[in-house]
């Protein structure tokens, strides 16, 4: 019977503009961040669930979604970018901060080339992750546009 429950609310996910349920699946984002990371931070305590922005990525896609990007300095494709992202998610949350790399992160993107920290895009931390998580369908646009899976992973920093 609670399998039943569990699975009823793993379907829901609300939409941005109403208190309906959506018409897409949530992400599957495993529900939480790995519980001994949880439990046993090492900087933070801040967990999100993100995707890995490699360095030279938001530049490079916004030159991709807009030419006329090529004629700005990289500070402005970079903002360009986010707020593209946003858009296209239709969700201004969305946010770029420093995260702390785990093996596991490197194992499963060996496109991860920094040693100990990178840049992701913070989808939502784990409060989230049962009520107003974003849609599978959000995800995959995002996820389209920068090339990586999203994980869990501890902020480093708030900048």
């Amino acid at each position: 019977m609670s399998s039943t429950i569990h699975a009823r609310m793993q379907a829901l996910s609300f939409d941005d503009a109403c208190d309906k349920p959506s018409e897409t699946p949530p992400v599957d984002c495993s529900s939480f961040p790995p519980l001994d990371e949880y439990h046993h931070p090492e900087y933070t305590g801040i967990f999100y669930y993100g995707i890995y922005v490699r360095e030279g990525a938001l530049e490079e896609y916004a030159k991709r979604v807009n030419p006329d990007a090529v004629n700005h300095c990289s500070s402005v494709q970079y903002f360009y970018a986010l707020d593209h992202l946003r858009w296209i998610v239709n969700d201004e949350s969305l946010d770029v901060q420093r995260a702390v790399l785990k093996p596991r992160h490197k194992k499963a993107m060996p496109c991860i080339t920094e040693p100990e920290t990178a840049t992701i895009l913070c989808l939502y931390p784990p409060e989230k992750a049962v009520k107003n998580r974003i849609s599978a369908e959000k995800v995959k646009r995002l996820v389209d546009a920068l090339g990586c899976e999203p994980d869990w992973f501890e902020i480093f920093f708030w900048c």
